[in-house]
Parts: structure tokens; sequence; C-alpha cells
């Protein structure tokens, strides 16, 4: 048994011994003879889609009977648009039920530089005065608006409207967004609304009259046409705004003094209230408009007046401000008051403090007074700065 295993282990050995023996080179060896595994790809960059250009689309609301006057309708809105600042793409016909538009495509962006279109806020000026009187109130709207235009705030339009069985007014105005810098700024069609007429043929005559006033102010109307508005007519003018990402920033807001001076009848604190106007337009901060208000039993005034917005990292200051200086003494009678007042009033309008209001107070043996005078930001800036040119 032993000699038979003997006998098999030498055979192994014997059969296994030239495999053994040869030698390992290059040349006998290939890569079939290992296994294969998978090797790692080459790192690749993620594919960059290039910013693209949107493209928006114009349309409007006119329609054409005949597709062969869409066309020079068509490329007078695209002179329009290239006037206002525009980049346009060309434009095409469409059909609209049985009639026949047109569609723009243009660049809903502009350069940051770009002077067109302008950036501009229309607001509109309310004093929250009524007025018994229908001519009282046309009278005080008439005044309002001169005193915007006055201010170099170009004035679109003016309007009464009813306050119970009352009247009163407003003015629609524009002033200058004033954006924050950037690369580019998006554009925004607009449309504004103005105007009474009972017939439609007078709203249509006055179609180039209110196009004429956006372009006294700078700002190129796109189109104009005569609308419904209830029972009557007026006037719509679309026209194109620059705007930026953030809220609008207006270069001027309107402020509110309320006057110290109380009256027995409400005619007084009117008549008071238009004599306190030209002090307000000393200070160098244009009055709008002087409202009467009840105080207890009496009666006094508001002035609205406009102030610069001077934007800072931390928000927004007004370039002027109304503050109130309260004299320190005492005076056992009134006249003895109202001279110290006189001179301390002489005082402060001598020292670039303009006073607007003041108002001697107490009683017998007691008697003090107080100043209302005009602050500016800074020690020489203006408290109203120039009008912009749009």
């Amino acid at each position: 048994m032993f000699k038979s295993l003997a006998l098999s282990a030498l055979s192994v050995l014997v059969l296994a011994a030239p495999a053994f023996c040869r030698s390992f080179t290059l040349e006998t060896v290939s890569a079939g003879n290992f296994p294969q595994s998978a090797a790692p790809a080459a790192p690749r960059p993620a594919p960059v889609t290039p910013p693209g250009v949107t493209i928006a689309n114009y349309t409007t609301d006119e329609e054409f009977t005949f597709e062969s006057d869409v066309q020079p309708a068509l490329n007078a809105r695209i002179n329009a648009l290239k006037a206002a600042g525009l980049t346009t793409l060309g434009g095409r016909v469409v059909e609209n039920g049985n009639d026949y538009s047109f569609v723009i495509e243009y660049l809903p962006t502009v350069k940051g530089n770009a002077a067109l279109p302008p950036a501009v806020l229309l607001e509109t000026y309310k004093n929250g005065a009524s007025y018994w009187l229908e001519r009282e109130a046309e009278e005080a709207m008439k005044a309002c608006a001169a005193n915007f235009r006055a201010a170099k705030l170009p004035v679109l339009g003016s309007f009464l409207y009813e306050i119970g069985n009352d009247n009163a007014f407003a003015v629609d105005y524009l002033v200058r967004n004033l954006l924050r810098p950037a690369q580019e700024y998006d554009v925004k069609f607009l449309t504004y609304t103005g105007g009474k007429f009972t017939f439609e043929s007078e709203a249509e005559k006055a179609v180039p009259s209110y196009l004429a006033l956006f372009k006294q102010a700078g700002v190129p109307a796109i189109r104009g046409a005569a609308v419904k508005s209830g029972r009557d007519y007026a006037v719509q003018v679309e026209y194109v705004v620059k705007t930026g990402k953030a809220a609008p920033r207006p270069q001027y807001s309107v402020a509110r003094y309320d006057a110290r001076e109380t009256f027995n009848f409400d005619k007084e604190a009117l008549a008071a209230s238009k004599a306190a106007l030209p002090a307000f337009a000393r200070a160098g901060v244009p009055p709008l408009s002087a409202v009467v208000r009840p105080e207890g039993r009496d009666y006094s005034y508001s002035v609205d007046f406009l102030v610069g917005n001077i934007y800072q990292a931390g928000g927004v200051i007004p370039s002027a401000a109304v503050q109130t200086y309260q004299a320190p003494e005492t005076f056992t009678f009134d006249r003895e008051a109202e001279k110290a007042l006189a001179e301390k009033v002489a005082a402060f309008n001598a020292g670039g403090l303009p006073v607007i209001g003041s108002a001697v107070t107490g009683e017998l043996g007691s008697y003090t007074y107080a100043i209302d005078y005009v602050a500016k930001a800074g020690s020489q800036s203006p408290a109203y700065p120039p009008p912009p040119q749009y």
C-alpha cells in the first residue's frame, strides 16, 4: 500500500516539474493570464451652459380688419419701442379671431448705463381734506398742481372725487426712482389713465395732449387711446420705465407739519394756513397744500411739503425735517414771552434754521413758548436737491 502511494506522488512531481522549472519572462505572460478589473474613468468637467438671453413678446389689444393694415402699425410700434430705448428683434402679424393683430419680440432688459427708458414712478397725491363746495376743491386742486410744477415734478393730471357728500382732489405726478447701481435693469410696460370726457370723440382729441405731457417729462409714450371709464371716457397712455429688483426708491416724499396755533373759526385757520406756505418755500421745502383740521373745540391747520430722500446702508433719511425748540425759561406775563419769542425767531432765521411756526403757551405767572423750525441733513446739504433731468 505504501509503495503504491509513493509511486503516485512521484508521478505527480515528475509531470509538474517542467512547469516549475519554466523561466518567468514577459514573453510567457499575457494579459489574459490575469483577471481583468474596471479602471476608473478620467474625471470630466461638468457641462457649462452659458447664460442665455431672455426674449419677451410685446402684444397689443389693437385689432385690424385687414391684414394689409397691420404692417404699417407694426412698423410704427417697433420705432416707438426703439425710441424708448428697447432692443427689438422684429415682429409678426397674427390672427385674432376674424381680425388681425401683431406681436413684437424684444429684450426685456437694458444696460445699467442706458439713458432710456427712464427710471420714474407715477405717484398720486391726496391730502385727505374734504371740501363742501366743489369750487373750493377745484381751487385747492389747481393750487396744489401748480406747487408740484414749481417743485419741478411733472404733473400728468388732477381730478376731483367724492368723500361722502363732500369733494376732494388728487394730483398725479412723476418722481425719479433712485435705482441701486446694477449692470442691467428690467423694463416694465405700464399704463396711465387720466381725464374725464363725456364723449369718446372728446377723449380721442385729447390723446395728443397727454402724449405731449409724457414727452415733456422725458418719458417716451408708446401709444395713447380713448377708453371707456364708467359712464364717461378717459385717455389711456402706455409707457415703459426702467426698474430694479428691489423696492421702489422715490427721490422725494411728502411730509406733513401740524401747526401749533389754534383758532376759534375754521376760516381763520384756513387763512393762516395759506399765509404759512411761503415760509416753507423760504425754508427750502416746497409746500404742496394746507388743510384745516379740528383741534378740540377750535381749529388748526396742517401743511404738506416735499423732502428729498437720502438712501444709505441703514435705510432712508429725509433731507429735511421739522424740529421743535422749547424755551427753557418761563415768564410772568404773556407779552414778555411774546417779546422773547420774536427775538428767538429772528435769531433762528439768521442762524440758518428757518422758522415755520411758533406759539406762546401757559398762564399768568408761567408763560413759555415753542418754535418749530426746519433742520437739514448735513451742515451744508440742501433740503431740496435740484430737480432731476429725466
